[in-house]
């Protein structure tokens, strides 16, 4: 991202990688900011000026559309998502959004300022954690994030996580459900046993994103998914007439209905 507004303080797209689930890169473009850019960020975002212009940058409409057809009906992985999602000014639904930023296991207790009793989740930076749990350094000190480096990172987090981060979804929408009976319950479809038998291509699934964020933009917070504003529509796809969990990604635990 670079800074627009008053000192730069404000976040834009100007850059956007998509991955697959065979970490190949299907979309990765520089975006033309609509507004002036008062901050580059080029320390850690790499771009400069002439990145923006020209052939090489896609206007922010078009790059909007091809993201929301890219990943409509897909689990969407990244890091620090809500700031990425906010940049591109559009949203994707909290139960088909799995960021490693708010992933509770990810994250690192800090007492509650206002309470010392209680324990608080905290975000922990993208490097921080690759570094944990996957023993790789990126974004090294003196050069510029590598989106594609970001996402696929984010990515490789989630495929050593996904079962029990599958389960902790599950949870929630179950919770959520519970909590939330109107109309938001009953756009959701209840789970049905697991079916080992049958495959779907993960290809088809979902997306790693990667987007140079602002630094700390996350503030300590007990962590709750429905503080994420994103709408809670669910996915449809037919697969020959019984609803159907899917456990893991190489096998799913999406759920799918036929009509």
């Amino acid at each position: 991202m670079v800074g627009v507004g008053p000192e730069g303080l404000d976040s834009a797209a100007a850059r956007v990688t998509l991955c697959n689930w065979a970490e190949e890169v299907i979309l990765d473009t520089f975006v033309k900011v609509p507004v002036e850019v008062t901050d580059y960020r080029t320390f850690v975002s790499g771009i400069e000026a002439k990145d923006l212009k020209g052939d090489k940058a896609m206007p922010l409409h078009e790059v909007k559309e091809i993201v929301q057809k890219t990943l409509h009906g897909k689990i969407l992985i990244g890091h620090a998502l809500e700031n990425d999602l906010k940049a591109l000014q559009i949203t994707h639904p909290w139960h088909d959004t799995r960021d490693s930023a708010v992933y509770p296991p990810f994250m690192q207790e800090v007492p509650d300022l206002e309470d010392s009793g209680k324990i608080c989740l905290r975000p922990r930076k993208l490097k921080e954690l690759v570094k944990d749990r996957l023993g790789n350094d990126i974004q090294e000190l003196g050069k510029a994030h590598d989106p594609v480096e970001d996402a696929l990172s984010a990515l490789r987090l989630y495929k050593m996580e996904r079962l029990q981060w599958e389960q902790f979804v599950v949870q929630k929408v179950a919770a959520a459900k519970v909590q939330e009976p109107s109309q938001y319950a009953r756009e959701l479809i209840p789970p049905a046993p697991f079916n080992q038998n049958h495959q779907v291509n993960p290809m088809n699934m979902f997306m790693g994103m990667g987007m140079h964020s602002p630094p700390n933009h996350y503030q300590s917070r007990n962590f709750h998914p429905r503080n994420r504003a994103y709408s809670a529509h669910h996915h449809h796809q037919s697969y020959g007439g019984t609803e159907t969990w899917y456990g893991g990604y190489n096998q799913g635990w999406a759920r799918h209905r036929s009509f």
